[in-house]
């Protein structure tokens, strides 16, 4: 059997490898636009803030890696039709001056082209002088652009907006987060935790919420000079950062498969799309969500690895496997302060049709008998008002261990535990290690007597 995989993103890698794993026999194939594979998309902020030496470092495998593993890689090969009658698609191999094109018959199909930086309303003249930074090349421009500014504003106050804005801010340059919505983090964090965040901020990072950017200005040279919000505000920058999330890269396949409304790839739960031999993975697919009724998009790494890994057995295995609900887990680590999220929060839980209600706890006591004072972990949950199912959890920590809770309380709302559940929950205890009534039985009680 031969499996050909278009895409050498983390969920096309992920694929190949458990291939593999499942069936040493079966052939597979990647074929990757570039000449890097498993590319990390946060590779920007990992370089600025000195975790790797070189932007081409950022990366989860190498072509010799996978060869090792008998997994074929054709770098710098991309693929221009997919003929899904005959089962073949063909290619052209960029090498220097060589040109060459060619075909690849296939058994399976996996699509994995990831996705690209969401197109703006502006024109296309505008859309060339904004910066990007999701793939190498664009990261390599991005850093020489932005180590040129002073002032720079960086639409989208979510995630990749504010992980870039602090490592930016280390660099003494003003930073503008642009963002429509009202509150940052918008999906990820309700306000009561955002604004601690917030209050946490160097003088040097400004947040401008309920603002559209209307027009970015430039010079006859093409060089930005400010944005123009659509309250007529101008913020004299010298480079602009789209920081929304990306687009699934579809335009390949839109007239052989079926495509949803959000311009993903329609698939079952078994991520089989309209043709019984084409599986779609990772940035191309939506997911259901916590208890929503209708998939979402949210390019996820871990999500798209494990769509990866689900397509790979749903190929080879006769006990096919659904791909589950997933929660949003989320961690990040933001002006000294490490965030996690899971599940729905409470801003956004109408959006959903769900009554929810919460609570919320500052813990500064790690363990009964501790010797450090420093320690804080605030920790909220969310849950249905008349069931008390748990249905998402927060949290903000100095202590970096502690982030794993956020592990514990994705896998509560997957299994649908409810509160009184959670308050006899078993924990361990030592004194040395913990108190002796664990946060989440602690908060978890506090939410039962909630009127």
């Amino acid at each position: 059997m031969r499996v050909v995989i278009i895409g050498g993103s983390h969920a096309g890698i992920a694929a190949a490898r458990h291939l593999k794993k499942i069936d040493e026999s079966v052939e597979v194939i990647i074929v990757e636009r570039s000449n890097v594979l498993g590319y990390i998309g946060s590779s920007l902020n990992l370089y600025l803030e000195g975790f790797i030496d070189k932007l081409e470092d950022a990366r989860t495998v190498t072509p010799g890696q996978l060869l090792a593993e008998q997994i074929n890689v054709l770098l710098n090969s991309r693929v221009v039709s997919v003929d899904a009658k005959n089962k073949s698609v063909d290619f052209t191999t960029d090498n220097g001056d060589i040109h060459l094109t060619d075909n690849i018959s296939y058994d399976y199909l996996i699509l994995a082209m990831g996705s690209s930086q969401y197109h703006t309303d502006f024109s296309s003249e505008t859309e060339a002088t904004m910066t990007n930074f999701k793939t190498l090349t664009q990261s390599k421009t991005a850093l020489d652009t932005l180590m040129d500014a002073k002032k720079v504003a960086i639409i989208g106050a979510g995630l990749i907006g504010f992980e870039l804005a602090e490592s930016l801010s280390k660099y003494n340059k003003e930073i503008y987060l642009i963002d429509r919505m009202d509150s940052v983090l918008f999906r990820y964090f309700d306000e009561e935790i955002t604004q601690e965040l917030v209050q946490k901020l160097p003088e040097n990072v400004h947040i401008l919420l309920n603002s559209d950017v209307r027009e970015i200005t430039m010079t006859d040279e093409q060089k930005v000079t400010g944005v123009i919000l659509a309250n007529g505000q101008t913020v004299a920058v010298e480079a602009a950062v789209y920081a929304i999330n990306p687009r699934p890269n579809v335009e390949l396949v839109t007239d052989i498969l079926d495509i949803n409304m959000d311009g993903t790839i329609d698939t079952n739960e078994f991520l089989e799309t309209s043709d019984p031999f084409i599986y779609a993975v990772g940035d191309l697919v939506s997911v259901h969500f916590n208890h929503s009724a209708m998939p979402i998009y949210i390019p996820l790494v871990t999500n798209a690895y494990r769509t990866g890994m689900i397509a790979a057995s749903n190929i080879l295995l006769t006990d096919k496997i659904p791909f589950p609900k997933v929660q949003r887990t989320i961690v990040s680590a933001l002006f000294d302060t490490y965030l996690a999220s899971c599940g729905v929060n409470e801003e956004e839980a109408p959006y959903y049709g769900l009554d929810v209600a919460s609570v919320s706890k500052t813990f500064h006591k790690e363990a009964l008998f501790q010797l450090d004072d420093t320690f804080e972990l605030t920790i909220k949950l969310v849950f249905d008002v008349n069931t008390k199912q748990l249905m998402g959890g927060q949290l903000m920590t100095n202590s970096k261990k502690t982030l794993e809770i956020i592990n514990t309380l994705s896998t509560l709302v997957t299994m649908e535990t409810t509160l009184n559940q959670l308050v006899t929950m078993d924990f361990y205890f030592n004194p040395k290690l913990s108190t002796p009534l664990h946060f989440l039985n602690d908060l978890a009680l506090e939410g039962v007597i909630k009127r």
